[in-house]
């Protein structure tokens, strides 16, 4: 039987360990592990998760959201600045075009103007 702890059951007895408040060290937490799903898992997985949950923790719920949203606009701005990006390579695009479309009708002009007696 594959006795595997998904990362879910180890973030959350993390989180319900840390919920208590008091210091809670890694032993604490394989202990639990055991005690909870009869299974610790491989100890350098189960403690790299570990410390991303003290991490996490440790700062305060208004500067965690502040980083949520800094990250979402971030994200905005990367978007805004390839849709900028997009746009002006399509102006570009249609500046060049008639540049090329006018100078083509003024050479044609030229060309009929020559045909012409005078």
């Amino acid at each position: 039987m594959n006795r595997r702890l998904t990362e879910t059951r180890i973030r959350t007895t993390c989180r319900a360990l840390l919920a208590t408040g008091s210091r809670v060290s890694g032993r604490r937490l394989c202990a639990e592990l055991r005690h909870r799903y009869g299974a610790v898992g491989k100890t350098e997985r189960v403690f790299a998760i570990w410390r991303e949950e003290l991490a996490a923790a440790a700062i305060p719920p208004d500067i965690a959201e502040l980083q949520r949203q800094l990250a979402v606009a971030r994200a905005a701005a990367a978007q805004n600045l390839a849709r900028a990006e997009r746009a002006e390579y399509r102006e570009q695009a249609h500046q060049d075009k008639w540049a090329l479309e006018i100078d083509r009708l003024r050479l044609e002009v030229r060309r009929l103007q020559g045909a012409l007696p005078t």
